[in-house]
């Protein structure tokens, strides 16, 4: 809004700027608290400004919005991929020792575990795109292809002869 040929808003964005660029100067913020480490970013940050009062709202009673409960869950389905691939590494080297029968059921069963947990990651991170606010960062579902190809050259069996 402009009003007798100046713009207020710029004016106080200026006289800010020279107050803050004073007291960086005078080492004001010098022996702040966390000085050098990254700020804790709350959830909230990447909502609209207009929503934050009411998602802080809701967290402290509990509740988060679908496309962060749904962040969560992606999260903690990952952690379970990657504890699921921890143990079938474990695994490997006993299943090797099975006879050729027992061994494709045990890799058939490891596969299908993993499958699982990353078909129900891929959905949850589908619904997350469609729902997160466009400044979110969208998230990225498994190839399960590429994902399959890796587990099989990762615990594959040469033919026996």
């Amino acid at each position: 809004m402009r009003e007798s040929g100046f713009d207020i808003q710029r004016v106080i964005e200026l006289i800010a700027d020279r107050k803050i660029e004073e007291a960086m100067q005078e080492g004001k913020f010098d022996d702040l608290p966390g000085k050098g480490k990254p700020l804790p970013l709350d959830e909230e940050w990447f909502a609209p400004p207009e929503l934050r009062p009411a998602i802080r709202l809701l967290k402290n009673a509990g509740v988060l919005p679908d496309w962060m409960e749904r962040a969560r869950e992606i999260e903690r389905l990952r952690a379970e991929c990657d504890r699921l691939w921890r143990i079938a590494e474990l695994e490997y080297p006993r299943a090797m020792s099975l006879c050729e029968a027992r061994f494709l059921e045990w890799q058939a069963r490891t596969w299908a575990g993993l499958e699982q947990v990353m078909t129900r990651v891929n959905s949850l991170v589908l619904a997350y795109n469609c729902t997160a606010p466009a400044c979110a960062a969208p998230q990225t579902p498994y190839n399960l292809a590429h994902q399959q190809a890796r587990f099989l050259e990762r615990f594959g069996r040469e033919p026996e002869g």
